[in-house]
């Protein structure tokens, strides 16, 4: 399975409690699947200033979750509508963040399974 997400980093900066590793990944899969709608239908729209709002939401869980790959396309997206450029350039961009998200909800979905899964074996909330 390819890996988009930092987990030693998140575990880290959430003490290596699992129980809120999960909350965030839980979290985290709502705002991404959001925020992959809101870049598909703000950049098609040319509507940059929709665009720049959901990067800013978006951008500082980003950071944390060490997705440089997800806030260079941001990037780059925003010099594409600054620059006025095709629709095809714009729907490249789209299919690549798609991609991101993808994997970055897959990655969200394997850790939560594997804590709840360890969770039912052990029955305790320490960490994984």
């Amino acid at each position: 399975m390819s890996k988009a997400i930092d987990f030693s980093a998140l575990k880290e900066m959430l003490f290596g409690e699992s129980k809120y590793i999960v909350e965030f990944c839980e979290a985290s899969l709502d705002s991404f699947t959001e925020y992959g709608a809101h870049y598909n239908q703000y950049l098609l729209a040319r509507d940059e200033t929709q665009f720049r709002k959901a990067g800013h939401k978006i951008k500082p869980v980003a950071q944390m979750l060490g997705l440089d790959n997800l806030l260079e396309e941001y990037e780059n997206a925003k010099i594409l509508l600054q620059t006025e450029s095709s629709d095809q350039f714009l729907e490249e961009s789209v299919q690549r963040v798609d991609e991101i998200i993808k994997l970055v909800i897959q990655d969200c979905n394997y850790k939560c399974c594997r804590y709840r899964a360890w969770y039912k074996k052990r029955g305790s909330k320490k960490n994984l």
